[in-house]
């Protein structure tokens, strides 16, 4: 048995801030079990536009995201890499997230459902969900399908 099966909580399966972030992204675009291109195009973007990914190989996190989220599911998973944020990155990975859950245009079942753990999970008050919803759809409107 390995140290990983050994102690396996939430302080042993996101080690940083930044597997924190790609995983919260990643485990968003997996909601539906449908990873699109559109979806991969537009996580790869908003990391490699955020300075504190400047110089991170984001690809090692992607894969650990992955594992991890197979392993433990999609809500503890969540709620493992919630932890690792903090301040007005709450909001930020918050708004990411619905960047790329509406990279294809659509917002399944699934992805409202992940969309309003991760909301709780990071503790935003609702009026600030609201708002932050409010821009993106804005924001995406003309790319919207089906909501």
């Amino acid at each position: 048995m390995s140290s990983f099966e050994n102690n396996n909580n939430s302080q042993n399966t996101v080690n940083s801030e930044l597997e924190a972030w790609v995983g919260i992204l990643y485990s968003c675009i997996s909601a539906d079990n449908q990873i699109t291109d559109s979806e991969t195009a537009t996580l790869s973007r908003v990391l490699s536009s955020k300075q504190k990914f400047v110089g991170t190989d984001i690809a090692p996190l992607y894969r650990k995201a992955f594992n991890v989220r197979a392993e433990l599911g999609q809500l503890k998973y969540i709620s493992a890499c919630s932890e690792w944020i903090k301040g007005e990155d709450k909001e930020t990975v918050f708004a990411l997230a619905l960047e790329v859950l509406l990279a294809d245009g659509t917002l399944e079942k699934e992805e409202k459902n992940v969309i309003e753990v991760l909301s709780n999970q990071l503790d935003i008050e609702k009026e600030m969900t609201s708002k932050i919803i409010e821009v993106i759809f804005l924001k995406n409107k003309g790319n919207i399908k089906g909501i």
